[in-house]
């Protein structure tokens, strides 16, 4: 079926404002239960969605159950059962596709009115990034066959089943497209059959192969033996207190891991991550470690690390702020730092490269987990000179640590002084606003830069603060 959908995202420049709508083109499917499969990317930031059978012109309004923005997939509901009169859902397969075996992909490329069917070929099934949440890594199935915007959220067909579902295409590459593998699709629906999206487990380790024979034999490595040794074990995640540094894993879950940190399923390589992350939040995973010399066994629940800086693409979500004499206060993240551009990794300033890149090898994540930077000064008398302290983390607000935009709401509305003080982290001077200044120019600055709010906090329900 044809899916489409009007979007409309947000400003992380002017927080408070929205970009211009959007209206795009993709694809789906039926699947049991009256439920529609397709791509995240096709129905984020969505402000009217339609789906629109093939051979019909009658478009139904759909609106999105579940979403999973880390794997790229999404469930769409109809509202008007009608809609499914006649249909029949699609099955999946049982086994991931071989290599070079056969696939057709069902979609509407480009938009087209009529459903089209590619012919392609699987060359490829590998662990990648996907592009949508661009900080997550799945598995992957690479097809040769000439895939198209529109193609997206369409079923890829095997033996009357489904074996994966459309989602992107090689730009630079001629006849070569991607689609979520069974592994991933099963997942999520695993995950979303109690009624809530939980996403993947973290085991944020760090691991190095154990290829030098020396080094091998130094950690207590029998002949024969494989493994990977632990370099690095992310404080508060699911592996702190089960697995420490210069433990070498051996095993997982009965599966031996080899000496470059893959492991064999089903008769096919995979890495260890991939592995991990077919299970679920709050499943249990074993561990064989060979720790100073002596086998012992590991097992805990798999669990998300808390780290509330969002290090990948944001959807579906208004940007937090708070605006106070002017100076706007936001959490840092990658949907900030892309305000640059889309090289922002080399345009943006350097200081919250380090925050961003930084925020779990120097354990950030624990002293400042939601780093608050004053991102912009809207030029008023009570602010004046200040324009040059942009983007700077703030350390303190009257003299309270700051370690989440909340801390910094809290010590302005509770400060009694005839000063507030906003410290910085850094060698740099702090910025001072006078208290009867700012009261007399806030709300004048607000309605001045055409702002209805001086606060987006998400789970604020505090109204309205002009």
């Amino acid at each position: 079926m044809r899916i489409n959908n009007v979007a409309q995202k947000p400003s992380y420049y002017s927080p408070w404002q929205d970009y211009g709508c959007i209206s795009s083109t993709g694809s789906g499917f039926i699947i049991e239960g009256q439920r529609i499969l397709t791509n995240a990317h096709l129905v984020s930031d969505s402000k009217y969605l339609e789906v629109i059978k093939e051979k019909s012109e009658i478009p139904y309004r759909a609106v999105v159950s579940f979403i999973g923005h880390d794997c790229d997939l999404a469930i769409l509901d109809v509202q008007d059962k009608s809609f499914f009169k006649d249909t029949t859902y699609l099955e999946f397969g049982k086994n991931l596709p071989g290599l070079q075996s056969t696939v057709l992909v069902y979609g509407f490329p480009m938009g087209g009115q009529r459903i089209s069917v590619t012919r392609g070929v699987v060359s490829r099934i590998d662990y990648a990034v996907y592009i949508h949440p661009g900080n997550y890594t799945h598995l992957i199935m690479q097809i040769d066959a000439a895939l198209n915007p529109g193609n997206s959220g369409g079923p890829v067909i095997q033996d009357g089943r489904v074996a994966g579902v459309a989602f992107q295409f090689g730009e630079n590459l001629q006849n070569v497209g991607y689609a979520v593998p069974l592994t991933v699709i099963g997942h999520f629906l695993a995950d979303i059959a109690d009624g809530t999206y939980d996403g993947y487990p973290d085991v944020p380790l760090s691991c190095q192969n154990l290829i030098n024979g020396a080094y091998r034999r130094y950690l207590g490595l029998k002949e024969g033996m494989t493994g990977v040794v632990v370099s690095t074990v992310i404080e508060r995640g699911s592996a702190e207190g089960f697995i420490l540094p210069r433990d070498v894993l051996v095993a997982v879950d009965g599966r031996p891991i080899s000496d470059d940190g893959s492991i064999t399923v089903g008769g096919e390589s995979y890495s260890l991550g991939e592995t991990i992350e077919r299970k679920q939040v709050g499943e249990p995973v074993k561990f064989d470690v060979i720790r100073s010399g002596r086998l012992v066994y590991c097992t805990f629940p798999l669990k998300k690390l808390n780290a509330p800086m969002v290090r990948g693409n944001t959807y579906d979500k208004k940007p937090e702020y708070f605006i106070f004499g002017g100076l706007i206060f936001q959490p840092l993240s990658l949907e900030y730092l892309k305000t640059w551009s889309e090289d922002w990794w080399n345009n943006a300033d350097k200081r919250l490269l380090y925050y961003f890149d930084c925020y779990f090898s120097n354990g950030i994540y624990i002293k400042n987990p939601e780093p608050i930077v004053l991102t912009r000064v809207l030029p008023a008398p009570v602010n004046r000179h200040y324009t040059g302290m942009t983007n700077n983390v703030v350390k303190k607000v009257n003299g309270r640590e700051v370690k989440s935009l909340r801390d910094v709401i809290d010590a302005f509305e509770a400060a009694r002084g005839t000063y507030y003080m906003v410290e910085f982290d850094g060698p740099h001077a702090p910025c001072v606003l006078d208290a009867n200044q700012v009261k007399t120019e806030n709300a004048e600055i607000l309605r001045t830069y055409g702002i209805p709010r001086d606060r987006c906090l998400h789970g604020d329900s505090s109204g309205d603060h002009p």
